[in-house]
């Protein structure tokens, strides 16, 4: 059985190649590893925003008028009745305005922590115009003494305490009886209007405190909606149906303010209880200034790249240097190059990714300074392959940062190392290297 003979430099560059396939299967366990740090993150944050409501949205209020409708039911006989019951007729806001107060802090679950908070919303709104002629409503068939407001959640656990509502100076009771069937929102608490004249302009004024975590999503309902926010969270991000119409973001908080006429939404001025809508909300979420995982999962991504370098650098001063280099040394500086992704995984859960990152390149940069120097017998090797791999993570850094531009970085940042690896090897002979080789194994 012939000998393979590793010192030809066609096959270190079919070993190189191998390796680098090779490499990739404990790369792709560590982004696997990455899934399921991330899976304990989101059981995590389930587990702990859960007991608040989770993440709340503010689906708005409506007044829901009752009226008799009658049908005329012909059965089989062909005898004629009437049949009579109760249905709804629901009015949105002509004005809606929400001022939001919230105040966030961290609860944690292990090593991880997540962002909740509690908040405070002064709401103000009026209803006018309660017009049932676009249904064809008689106005004796309408129950105006039986009307309800309905003040619409996500969730009910949201809520830190009874909400407080008053029209028209008359402070508002809660209702014993639930609308669920009426309700136009996922989660409902109804309010008697006994003691309110539905017929005439109605002004509404009431304080809500609630709690939840991560984000903050508010439904737009009225003909003309007003929602500002203020907060000391310096990292908000806002998003869903609608952006901000001003912001103002620093690291001592931020300010928001919206402006949403009621012709962008789904809602009209007033529908029959049984439709039904799908709409839209805005969204504020309080979101971490670094997510670990996320750019480790980046970071990851460009691994193939970052394997390569090492080898090639390794393969180069091999050449230069006239000593040989055993493929299991390849495969241990291939080791720490892959274990420099699991270090920046591990130890970012407990400390900071900018620090983490520093730490781990370090690390491995001088490990690799330390066993070259040792193989090449001079340090001058060491430093080169050590210092082209710390540049490396340096430019791998600057491409985690830039997050819009990685793309190009890369490619720039790749080809950049194409036009080093021509110039440095733009006057080897490697036929003659093969020559040479096989001079030296034949004793001439």
């Amino acid at each position: 059985m012939k000998k393979i003979d590793f010192s030809s430099s066609t096959v270190k560059v079919a070993l190189i190649f191998a390796l680098v396939l090779l490499f990739l299967i404990p790369i792709s366990l560590i982004k696997s590893l990455i899934y399921d740090r991330k899976s304990y993150q989101r059981e995590a944050i389930a587990s702990i925003t859960e007991p608040l409501g989770g993440q709340p949205e503010i689906q708005g209020m409506v007044i829901a008028v009752p009226y008799l409708h009658h049908e005329k039911i012909v059965n089989s006989k062909g005898e004629t009745h009437i049949e009579t019951e109760t249905r709804y007729t629901i009015f949105a806001p002509d004005e809606y305005q929400a001022n939001f107060s919230v105040a966030p802090y961290y609860l944690t679950r292990g090593i991880f922590k997540v962002p909740v908070f509690n908040g405070t919303i002064d709401l103000k709104a009026s209803f006018g115009n309660f017009d049932y002629s676009f249904f064809n409503i008689a106005a004796k068939d309408v129950l105006e003494k039986d009307a309800v407001l309905i003040l619409g959640f996500s969730n009910t656990k949201n809520l830190t305490s009874q909400p407080k509502l008053n029209i028209n100076g008359t402070d508002l009771s809660l209702s014993p009886i639930k609308y669920d069937s009426i309700s136009p929102f996922e989660a409902s608490v109804y309010y008697q209007l006994t003691d309110i004249s539905v017929g005439k302009k109605l002004s509404l004024t009431g304080t809500i405190e609630f709690q939840g975590g991560e984000n903050i999503k508010i439904r737009p309902i009225a003909s003309d909606n007003v929602i500002t926010m203020e907060s000391l969270w310096p990292s908000p991000s806002f998003s869903g149906g609608w952006l901000p119409k001003e912001r103002d973001v620093s690291e001592n908080g931020f300010t928001a303010s919206w402006s949403i006429a009621g012709l962008s939404t789904v809602y009209p001025k007033s529908w029959l209880a049984e439709k039904e809508f799908y709409p839209e909300s805005l969204t504020v979420s309080f979101i971490e200034p670094v997510n670990a995982y996320k750019k480790t999962e980046r970071s990851v991504k460009y691994a193939l790249l970052f394997l390569i370098i090492p080898f090639i650098a390794l393969l180069i001063s091999e050449i230069f240097s006239k000593i040989k280099i055993h493929p299991i040394q390849y495969c241990l500086i291939g080791f720490a190059d892959v274990i420099f992704y699991l270090l920046l995984l591990s130890i970012s859960e407990h400390i900071s990714f900018d620090l983490t990152y520093l730490i781990c390149a370090v690390c491995v940069s001088l490990s690799t300074l330390f066993y070259a120097a040792a193989i090449f017998r001079k340090l001058k090797w060491g430093g080169l392959l050590s210092g082209v791999q710390f540049i490396s993570y340096i430019f791998l850094y600057g491409t985690l940062q830039a997050e819009d531009y990685a793309l190009l970085i890369g490619s720039i940042g790749l080809f950049i190392v194409v036009v080093l690896l021509m110039f440095i090897t733009r006057k080897i002979d490697w036929y003659e290297l093969s020559q040479s080789v096989e001079q030296e194994k034949s004793g001439l």
